[in-house]
């Protein structure tokens, strides 16, 4: 990722001159380049940032010679006081990625809960997840097909695609009922009364590029059509799913039926409605944080939703892309 482009990424996560920052880097000191670069962008604004680097190399030096008294509240109160967190990784956060004593790794557990509990606290907190290879190995997809894909999902015109948002946000406003069409007589209903939507153009989860909301939990009534639907790493094809009282009843492919018969409750419930905005996102990948990006596209999520106005608290959050058409 070059700096033109991180520093497309700062602005848009919404800094602005005289606030604290803390750019949280997850990665190796091979990849900090990554993180001096964020650095330098947020003084460029004329902000203040800090590094606080998350190695997993140094975490396990560390953690193997900490002791309890190490990371008191007193340590974790330092957070306190940011405006803004970047979450910026070079490979996926919070893993250790060594086998240390279970009460080494204990430690380490606690350590990670708290300082989450506290920079949660922040006003802004932003994940953005750098194109590497070992980024790529969540995504299903080869390295370089990964890191273009992510590159040219970053490399947008961030006002742009805020002012599309806010403009397809605006045209929903105020409507207590929309109807999803999809296939060729799929319909799908969704009560939104008392639900706001929000909009992602730069300042949450990059890559970004999408307005969503909380549907009313048990109003979701009727069935909608997927060309293709990724499951648990699974492609299929020619997808229904068939969903009553804001819950899946059932779906076309009985292996789809019966994975969701083997879920909870609450993680069948139709928890999101989303319409991707990114220009850069042209096709479906299988890999749902550009998928649901992708201009052109809905998708429905089942699980949680309670953190961002929803009631519906789950242990899981899995999205589906389509194509349609919303009706108000």
């Amino acid at each position: 990722m070059d700096r033109k482009t991180i520093s497309k990424i700062v602005k848009a996560s919404g800094i602005s001159s005289g606030e604290l920052i803390l750019v949280h880097f997850w990665g190796e000191d091979a990849d900090k380049e990554i993180a001096n670069n964020f650095m330098a962008a947020v003084a460029e604004i004329g902000a203040t940032p800090v590094l606080l680097q998350q190695s997993r190399s140094v975490n396990r030096d560390i953690f193997l010679a900490a002791k309890e008294s190490c990371y008191e509240e007193k340590y974790f109160d330092l957070f306190s006081s940011f405006d803004a967190v970047l979450d910026v990784f070079a490979y996926r956060p919070v893993i250790l990625g060594y086998e240390i004593d279970n009460d080494k790794f204990e430690l380490y557990r606690r350590y990670m809960a708290q300082l989450f509990s506290k920079l949660m606290t922040c006003r802004r907190f932003t994940q953005i997840r750098i194109p590497t290879e070992a980024n790529a190995e969540e995504s299903g997809l080869n390295p370089q097909d990964y890191i273009q894909r992510m590159e040219r999902a970053y490399d947008i015109d961030y006002p742009a695609v805020y002012e599309a948002c806010r403009q397809a946000k605006d045209r929903f406003e105020g409507a207590g009922k929309v109807l999803l069409r999809t296939g060729e007589d799929c319909e799908l209903s969704f009560e939104l009364t008392g639900r706001a939507w929000h909009i992602d153009a730069g300042d949450g989860d990059l890559p970004c590029g999408e307005i969503y909301i909380a549907p009313v939990e048990d109003k979701t009534q009727g069935t909608v059509y997927f060309e293709v639907f990724y499951l648990d790493g699974v492609k299929y094809e020619h997808v229904l799913l068939h969903i009553r009282d804001g819950r899946i009843s059932g779906s076309s492919q009985p292996e789809i039926t019966a994975f969701f018969e083997k879920q909870p409750q609450e993680n069948r419930v139709v928890c999101e409605l989303g319409f991707g905005m990114n220009p850069n996102v042209t096709d479906l990948c299988g890999y749902t944080v550009l998928d649901e990006k992708m201009c052109g596209t809905f998708h429905i999520a089942v699980g949680a939703n309670n953190m961002f106005g929803g009631t519906n608290e789950a242990s899981d959050h899995i999205d589906f892309i389509g194509r349609g058409v919303i009706v108000l």
